[in-house]
């Protein structure tokens, strides 16, 4: 007889039921937002639903990585890493993220999970239009000055950020504006690939 899974039940954890019960609401919301998307009648009104989607996704995934101290960023872009290149294609350039345990403040994880989100999702996207083969390189860890880095590195067309029509692409806009809710310091290299590079205080000692 199978048992049934009681998590709520008399001696549980409800620190992990609180978890468990926010991860689900978080994945029925991306269930209705993906749904949407597809009764749109707008292609580009669907195209910003599925991207609520992923982002509610995302942070539904991110509950699984809480801990005591704050939340394990690089478990979270080692967990989300083949859900992302699932989302673009059996042709979608390969991610090796370079990250072991990084424990950033829950105050900053939501942010900066939605940042790595948008950096990785604009280089599948745009880095290979012709869907050709390439390599994403995201790295997070510690740097000399205390503070923490997050990079995200293809080796695709790249891009001239001059140019207009690239001057006001809308996730770059999300990502800067995003740096500056964890009062981190956002920058760009557009040759040879893309670099973004993301500096950030990290959990204080």
């Amino acid at each position: 007889m199978a048992m049934s899974d009681d998590r709520g039940g008399r001696g549980g954890d409800p620190t992990s039921e609180l978890r468990h019960r926010t991860a689900n609401i978080f994945q029925l919301l991306g269930a209705l937002a993906r749904m949407r998307s597809q009764r749109a009648g707008n292609p580009e009104a669907a195209r910003q639903l599925l991207w609520v989607a992923d982002a509610i996704g995302s942070l539904g995934a991110l509950e699984r990585h809480r801990t005591g101290g704050g939340v394990d960023l690089g478990g979270y872009l080692n967990e989300m890493t083949p859900v992302w290149r699932r989302r673009h294609g059996a042709h979608a350039a390969q991610i090796e993220v370079l990250a072991g345990q990084v424990i950033v403040p829950d105050s900053m994880a939501s942010t900066l999970a939605l940042i790595a989100q948008e950096l990785i999702g604009n280089a599948l996207a745009h880095g290979y239009p012709n869907g050709g083969p390439g390599r994403i390189e995201v790295g997070l860890g510690p740097r000399p000055d205390g503070r923490t880095e997050l990079v995200v590195a293809d080796d695709g067309v790249g891009f001239d950020p001059a140019a207009p029509a690239n001057a006001d692409r809308f996730g770059l806009w999300i990502v800067r504006s995003l740096a500056t809710q964890v009062r981190g310091e956002f920058d760009l290299a557009t040759q040879g690939g893309v670099t973004a590079r993301l500096t950030f205080a990290g959990l204080p000692n």
